[in-house]
């Protein structure tokens, strides 16, 4: 007898079959697992309309509002970061063709 598998599939993994089942017009928020810029950009190619990054300004808010400025700060650099190792421009261009 077989053992029954206790894990499930992630929200990111879940995306593009969502996407698809709501089509292009309806907004997808996704609000687990986003931890860096390049799980952003992740989210975008694989149909998330905003990701959520509220454990990151959480984690700055030790250092008060600094601290969270300093932690969006190095969301966006490495949302920059990701794009341009992915040879893509613009934030909006990123899609599922950039995920293997």
């Amino acid at each position: 007898m077989e053992a029954a598998s206790s894990t499930v599939l992630s929200s990111i993994d879940a995306l593009p079959a969502i996407r698809q089942a709501l089509g292009a017009q309806i907004p997808i928020l996704i609000d687990s697992g986003i931890r860096t810029g390049t799980d952003i950009v992740k989210a975008k190619a694989r149909g998330a309309t905003v990701a959520a990054i509220g454990r990151a300004a959480l984690f700055g808010a030790v250092a008060g509002e600094p601290g969270v400025a300093k932690a969006l700060d190095i969301i966006l650099d490495e949302v920059v970061t990701c794009l341009r190792l992915c040879g893509i421009p613009r934030f909006q261009e990123a899609g599922s063709e950039m995920i293997a």
